[in-house]
């Protein structure tokens, strides 16, 4: 996009009055009147300019021509005038007199009009704040959009009728007073119309003591005559025989006796009498001034609706910045929000990605900076600004004509589901407490057992900390997964045969535990939820984590005692089954040999006296007429040297594939086998091919996508006793959609008040704790929840909620430094990398950054890209937050990286 000169110079044509004026207002705009200089007010036979009385007017006119320029003014029958452009090559006639007069300073009245009518030195200065918010807790929030026909009417009946499902009452408002959408859904749907907008207007108007009584009461009389389903209609007016342009603009209603805020305060409280809580205004395209006394109250959330054309996005670009000089967001005003509408994933990618990272800076221009005392806002300002993606469907190129047809098609397309975050805004809880520990509307102190939210606190923390680490946590229940579910719903009737791969922390050694002690197969299933398994198959840990609790093993070791056959025979311990690994790692064997050692282990899990001569004549005979289901973990723990040995890379190897090959080889599949084991192990061991290998097990691997990740944090913190649950509030049985206001309780709505601009906390959640490969794991899940508890526990700032938004913020570092610990244990190699990240000098420590700067080479990086720890933009790198903090990297930017991130979710919900 090339995007015009903003650099404010004199114009090139200075033809009329109207030149001078607009001149003289973007001077002042821009702070670049001198200060004893109060007023500049062009007309068609003049120029008037008031000065301190501490000035002069020879001061006056000097600078008038400094700024018009060289000879652009003279002297003519006695007074100074302004020199017009006349035709190129003569001198020019026609002239504008110019007068100065002083006077004492005054505070002029602003307005919020795009055009103010005076031009004063203040309008370099935001328009008056608001002296409170709306009536009632009413929101407003207005969708505005620079061109027409970029789909901003039919995302507001969306957003609309989103809001209104959830059970609040919504004043939608059509103020486009030059070309109504809604008021054409609304009178196709056969209504009549009592009461529009133009009667709303008009009414203000009238009132001689400016309150808005009358109209507040009549619109209350008659608009509930206008609800569909829970949306009260307000359409432009109330006949579309009548296509002329409106006898009453808003900015009618700017007079002296009236609030400049008059519009926005009078539909807020007309809403409050109506039982709204949400008032959503669809406004007039472009830099009208239909719209300027909506948008210029910082009180309304701005929705700038947009696609990607140049016209468009410049036109949009603009307003915000415009809003941010004349009208910012401040610390309690709901932050702006942009939707990038009508793009084709495929062939617009680059487009909307460029879009959102412009539209996500200008609105965090809007924003009135705040102190934080030294905290990073860097995932608050990521979170809370990123735009918001809605693609282009085919299916609503053409709209039918009633409400409730548009409503369907707006409901079958799920437009709305982009959407999701503004609906949770406008439909705003109060803050909650703690579940069953007393009320919001009460004391805000929570209690339990004779204790308060600080033993919950500590509670939580306690109990994340045992859990962080699975070698150490005895606790027996557990969070099924996708994954889980996807295992054990192929293997009903036959035991599995299969790897479940997963990174460092992801959960593989807790989820081998938790398969153990549940015995048999059929139990474990009915553990995680999944019907109709008639496997009855025990389980047979083989190899374990060599880190376990003592109590851990020994409940290992009754289960194997279990599996074993005959009854009552003593299986292999685990130092037994490990010094036949290491003898064999120090032994030039074939694969055939290896395969047959990993058998062994197998063999003697189960307590059969077998060795590899014999090994699979043994198993062959047991599984004649008996099930097992081996499991292995620990892999790491044998295989220390695997990215270094050839010898150590070929055993895995042969476990990964032979060993499941000769199981498969036995008639009727009797034996079972699960390997958990680090993915980057797989791939250093399977060299060829690694890709079709993972991709045959993909639907076992442990990662956690979003929503589990919310449900973790959810089950964690019940589990903890830190929150109550009941049948249908247990984290497993929250639906997806719902998971977010189950989390208030943890962590609040927002990284602040339900009310500020801040940041949602579970979009923060994720945001901090994802890799660039839009990753995260379970052990930094329950780190977070550990560090956060344990940092909230003497805040007393927020009582309704067990995490406190400072306590999340800094809990960042060090799940950051264990996240850098863990990669490194991982792969060495990245390890490395990382080490040589921290080790640099601070000032060459921001991101973004380039190659040279930290001295990696584009192989290095790549490295680094694979693992999720850096992603390339043009020819600058960025580190995402689980990292960045760790390494003590500061932002000077953010990355379009969040965008991409954004899209893909958006696109993935839509297919």
């Amino acid at each position: 996009m090339i995007m015009p000169d903003q650099e404010i110079r004199v114009p090139e044509h200075i033809y009329t009055w109207v030149d001078v004026d607009a001149y003289l207002a973007a001077l002042a705009a821009d702070n670049r009147w001198p200060s004893w200089l109060q007023e500049c007010d062009a007309f068609w036979d003049g120029l008037e300019m008031t000065i301190s009385p501490q000035a002069s007017p020879e001061e006056a006119l000097a600078w008038l021509e400094k700024v018009f320029g060289v000879s652009s003014t003279a002297s003519h029958d006695g007074e100074t005038v302004l020199r017009l452009d006349d035709v190129p090559g003569r001198p020019s006639a026609r002239l504008l007199p110019v007068s100065v007069r002083q006077r004492e300073p005054e505070t002029p009245r602003r307005e919020p009009r795009w055009r103010e009518r005076r031009i004063v030195r203040s309008l370099g200065e935001p328009l008056p704040c608001p002296e409170s918010s709306f009536p009632g807790g009413v929101r407003i929030a207005a969708l505005h959009s620079f061109k027409g026909g970029v789909g901003r009417t039919l995302h507001g009946v969306a957003l609309a009728d989103a809001v209104a499902q959830r059970g609040d009452r919504v004043l939608l408002v059509d103020a486009d007073l030059e070309a109504p959408g809604i008021t054409w859904m609304f009178s196709a749907q056969g209504r009549r119309v009592d009461f529009g907008y133009e009667d709303f207007l008009a009414l203000l108007h009238s009132s001689d003591d400016g309150r808005p009584d009358d109209a507040v009461r009549l619109g209350a009389a008659y608009l509930p005559n206008q609800l569909i389903g829970n949306v009260i209609v307000m359409p432009t007016r109330r006949s579309l025989l009548d296509i002329a342009p409106p006898r009453l603009e808003p900015t009618d209603l700017l007079t002296p006796d009236r609030s400049i805020y008059y519009l926005t305060e009078s539909l807020a409280a007309l809403a409050d009498r109506l039982g709204a809580r949400t008032v959503l205004i669809d406004l007039r395209a472009g830099s009208s001034e239909l719209a300027a006394p909506v948008l210029l109250d910082p009180r309304v959330q701005r929705i700038f609706v947009t696609t990607v054309s140049d016209q468009s996005l410049y036109g949009t670009l603009r307003t915000i910045q415009e809003l941010a000089r004349r009208a910012p967001s401040r610390t309690d005003d709901p932050a702006s929000v942009a939707v990038i509408t009508q793009f084709r994933e495929d062939g617009h990618r680059e487009l909307a990605v460029s879009a959102a990272t412009r539209l996500r800076d200008a609105i965090s221009g809007t924003l009135e900076p705040n102190d934080h005392e030294g905290e990073d806002r860097t995932v608050d300002r990521d979170v809370a600004l990123e735009p918001i993606f809605s693609v282009f469907q085919d299916r609503l190129l053409a709209l039918p004509a009633s409400w409730d047809a548009v409503v369907d098609l707006v409901r079958r397309q799920r437009l709305a589901e982009p959407l999701v975050p503004l609906v949770e805004g406008l439909a705003i809880p109060e803050e909650p407490a703690l579940p069953g520990r007393g009320s919001a509307a009460g004391p805000l102190h929570v209690t339990v057992d004779g204790g308060d939210v600080t033993h919950l606190r500590g509670v939580l923390s306690e109990f994340a900390g045992r859990l962080a680490y699975a070698e150490t946590a005895d606790d027996t229940d557990f969070l099924p997964t996708e994954s889980l579910r996807n295992m054990l719903a192929s293997h009903r009737t036959e035991p599995p045969l299969c790897v479940v791969t997963g990174a460092k922390g992801s959960g593989k050694t807790f989820t081998q535990l938790q398969m153990c002690f549940r015995g048999t197969w059929r139990d474990y299933a009915h553990a995680v939820g999944v019907e109709s398994v008639a496997l009855d198959a025990p389980l047979a840990p083989v190899l374990v984590s060599k880190n376990l609790s003592e109590s851990a093993l020994e409940r290992v070791g009754e289960i194997q005692r279990n599996a074993a056959t005959p009854a009552g025979v003593e299986p292999a311990t685990q130092l037994e089954l490990r010094d036949l690994i290491d003898e064999a790692l120090r032994s030039q064997l074939t694969d055939m040999q290896w395969r047959r050692v990993w058998l062994t282990c197998m063999a003697r899990a189960l307590g059969l006296n077998a060795s590899p001569e014999n090994v699979e004549r043994e198993l062959a005979e047991f599984a004649s007429a008996n099930m097992r289901i081996f499991l292995f973990d620990g892999l790491e723990d044998l295989l220390q040297d695997l990215l270094d040995s050839e010898v150590q890379r070929q055993a895995l190897r042969v476990l990964l594939v032979d060993c499941l090959d000769w199981l498969r080889s036995l008639r009727g599949r009797p034996l079972g086998l699960v390997i958990f084991v680090r993915r980057d192990l797989v791939q250093s061991a399977i060299r060829q091919n690694h890709g079709q290998f993972l991709a045959r097990y993909s639907d076992y691997e442990l990662k956690w996508n979003h929503s589990e990740a919310l449900r973790l944090a959810l089950w964690v913190a019940q589990r903890s006793g830190a929150l109550p649950q009941d049948a249908s509030g247990a984290a497993a049985s929250v639906l997806s959609q719902h998971l977010s206001t189950a989390l208030h309780p943890l962590w609040g709505e927002k990284m602040g008040s339900s009310k500020s601009r801040e940041a949602r906390s579970d979009g923060w959640f994720l945001a901090a704790l994802s890799d660039f490969n839009e990753q995260i794991q379970a052990r930094d899940i329950v780190t977070f929840l550990k560090e956060s508890a344990a940092l909230s526990v003497e805040d007393r700032n927020w009582p309704t909620r067990l995490l406190t938004p400072a306590a999340m913020r800094k809990a960042l570092v060090q799940c950051s430094l264990g996240k850098i610990r863990a990669i490194t244990e991982e792969s060495p190699q990245v390890g490395e990398l990382l080490r040589r990240l921290g080790s640099l000098p601070a000032d060459k420590k921001r991101i973004p950054f380039s190659p040279e700067t930290v001295g990696l080479s584009s192989q290095e990086l790549e490295v680094l890209a694979g693992n999720g720890v850096v992603f390339r933009e043009e020819d600058q790198y960025w580190i995402p937050e689980i990292f960045r903090h760790g390494l003590s990297f500061k932002a000077t930017g953010r990355p379009k990286i969040l965008a991409i991130a954004n899209l893909v979710r958006r696109q993935n919900n839509l297919d």
